[in-house]
């Protein structure tokens, strides 16, 4: 268990961090004026990249189909998982049990009908599982992607996000895979909060002979949540103190050169935390891809099996289907992505 005083650090830690990505100047790293989709398919838009992955994307990308072996990408949603504190993790809870009519046989709401049901709960964060980030969910200054006024992310009573919810790609990410196994590429492991590189991405893809096509789904194997499941409490503990592997920012004109959809890593934020040179700086590269390119971000994922059977056979792409939870107004949604080979 994480420590009240531990989740109250960290919370504070990024509550600050956010603050500075919100208000900090245009990324220097990355000045939105070069790296900028606001506009490519129209004003109004409110699906970002989403709109790579065309129906011929998708026509093409079934064609990928070949054994019809499917793996989830997905962790259990259960209290066991890695969560980004301040959020807490996912709590199941049982609201009709069989010991209830056990106890009580009369109990059942359908009166004297034989039929009974158990029923039940799921209370988390939308973002506390495998996921997908919506285009609402981040951004610096006081505009989101293509323009959309800060304001216009409301509290829950009065819509959440009125514009670019999750439900503006309910039926999105279906489409082509990308795995780009670094764990592999790098001998078999990844030190403490390395900094995955464009040249790291580069060459993953050329010694697995992979291809990126525009519309492409890119989802890149760090193997930081498989460590997560083999932590002790205490080192569950210290895990969100400590540096995290992710992509770093030099990756972020490269994605949007290739014109991905989405990318999702099996990590905590797909990209390195705290940032590699600018620590001060929390999560940039959330602020590049969703505010400035509208690019779709996963975050973690589960990729051990499909990992090795891509070792195996040699073909790390796939049919990948990623849909989100048709929750109007959210700003993500836990998902269950499906590769299918």
């Amino acid at each position: 268990m994480i420590s009240k005083a531990l989740v109250l650090v960290l919370a504070s830690n990024l509550a600050v961090g956010i603050a500075v990505m919100a208000h900090a100047e245009g990324p220097a790293l990355h000045p939105h004026e070069k790296l900028n989709n606001w506009g490519k398919w129209g004003d109004d838009d409110q699906r970002g990249a989403a709109n790579y992955i065309t129906p011929e994307r998708i026509v093409a990308a079934a064609r990928l189909i070949q054994t019809g072996k499917t793996f989830s990408l997905a962790i259990p949603i259960d209290s066991n998982g890695p969560v980004f504190p301040p959020r807490l993790p996912p709590h199941h809870t049982m609201e009709i049990t069989g010991a209830d009519y056990v106890a009580d046989p009369g109990a059942s709401p359908f009166g004297k009908s034989p039929i009974r049901f158990a029923d039940d709960y799921i209370y988390m964060p939308l973002q506390g599982s495998t996921q997908w980030d919506a285009l609402s969910h981040g951004w610096y200054g006081e505009s989101l992607y293509n323009g959309v006024p800060e304001a216009a992310i409301r509290s829950s009573g009065a819509g959440g996000a009125t514009k670019l919810g999750i439900e503006n790609v309910k039926t999105s990410f279906l489409g082509r895979g990308v795995l780009v196994d670094i764990v592999r590429f790098k001998g078999g492991s990844l030190p403490e909060g390395y900094t995955i590189t464009r040249a790291d991405l580069e060459g993953a893809l050329a010694k697995q002979k992979s291809k990126l096509l525009p519309g492409d789904i890119l989802v890149i194997r760090t193997g930081l949540v498989e460590s997560w499941y083999d932590l002790d409490p205490v080192g569950r503990a210290s895990f969100f103190l400590n540096p995290m592997t992710g992509i770093g920012s030099d990756t972020v004109p490269w994605i949007h050169e290739q014109r991905l959809a989405g990318v999702a890593a099996d990590n905590i934020a797909l990209e390195r935390v705290p940032h590699e040179r600018a620590p001060e700086l929390a999560l940039p590269v959330h602020g590049n891809l969703l505010r400035d390119l509208g690019v779709y971000i996963g975050e973690i994922w589960w990729l051990e099996e499909l990992a090795k059977d891509c070792a195996q056979d040699g073909r790390y792409e796939f049919f990948l289907a990623a849909q989100p939870l048709y929750i109007p107004g959210a700003v993500g949604s836990p998902l269950n992505p499906i590769a299918v080979k």
